[in-house]
Parts: C-alpha cells; sequence; structure tokens
C-alpha cells in the first residue's frame, strides 16, 4: 500500500475512488434504514392508539358499574378500521390481515402489512412492505 501511495503513474485514484463510493453507499444505507425504521415505528404507533381507542371507546357502560368489562366486539373492529383509515397519513398503505376481538376480557388483535416508499424511492428504488401484530386488553384494575 505505501508503495501505491509514493507511485506518481496516478493509480492511487482508483483506490481512492473505490473508498468514496464505498463510504457513500455505507452513508445512503445508514440513510434508508434509519428512515424505514422512523417510518415502520410512526406507523406502528399510530395503530397501536387505534387499537386502543377502539377497545375502549366499545367497552359496554351498563355493565361498568357491576365492575365487569365487556365489549362490543363488531363495534370494536368497525372503530379500529375508521380510525386506521383517519390517522394514518397518505404515504402510507395499510392492508389488514385479520382482527380477533373477545368480549370478556375485553381484548383485540390486529395484524395486517403496513407498505411505504424508501427515502430513494424518486430513484427507482420502490416501496418497503413490513408485518404489523398490534394488541390491546382492558383488565379491571381494582380486583372485584
Amino acid at each position: 500500500m505505501r508503495r501505491k501511495l509514493k507511485e506518481r503513474k496516478g493509480s492511487i485514484s482508483l483506490v481512492y475512488f473505490g473508498m468514496v463510493f464505498l463510504l457513500l453507499m455505507t452513508t445512503f444505507l445508514i440513510i434508508e434504514m434509519g428512515s424505514t425504521l422512523e417510518n415502520y415505528s410512526y406507523a406502528e404507533s399510530v395503530l397501536q392508539r387505534a387499537c386502543n381507542s377502539a377497545v375502549e371507546k366499545n367497552i359496554i357502560d351498563a355493565y361498568r358499574a357491576d365492575h365487569i368489562l365487556r365489549m362490543d366486539t363488531s363495534g370494536a373492529a368497525r372503530d379500529f378500521r375508521s380510525y386506521a383509515a383517519n390517522d394514518l397519513p397518505a404515504k402510507y398503505q395499510f392492508t389488514i390481515q385479520s382482527i380477533n376481538c373477545s368480549a370478556d376480557p375485553p381484548a383485540m388483535e390486529v395484524i395486517g402489512t403496513i407498505r411505504f416508499d424508501t427515502v430513494f424511492s424518486q430513484y427507482g428504488f420502490g416501496s418497503i412492505t413490513h408485518s404489523v401484530k398490534v394488541v390491546s386488553t382492558n383488565y379491571a384494575l381494582d380486583g372485584r
């Protein structure tokens, strides 16, 4: 390597350009991975809030006076779909694969996929699809 650095023919320029190219590709990879992680984390938190809100909203109030938690499962599934459609920005495409609800204890599990464009999609890199699973359960904490 030392001999290459002292050479006067200019062959070091190939090594230099190779190292710069490698450094740029590593930088682009780090930017892409960071953006993907941030987009996925944001979408997952929006979907988790939608799941929590749907469960809480659909607990039947008539049973609460007796310290019993029971949920309207069809209303919870309908509200989750509504919240997810309204709260997720347009850049995310969310596909629901399954919604499983139980009335007692009030619980919901949603499994689906989220798709969004990459940072470099404008240069032809396409989009990324991740699977998502959000779960919400509401338990009575007063021990009755």
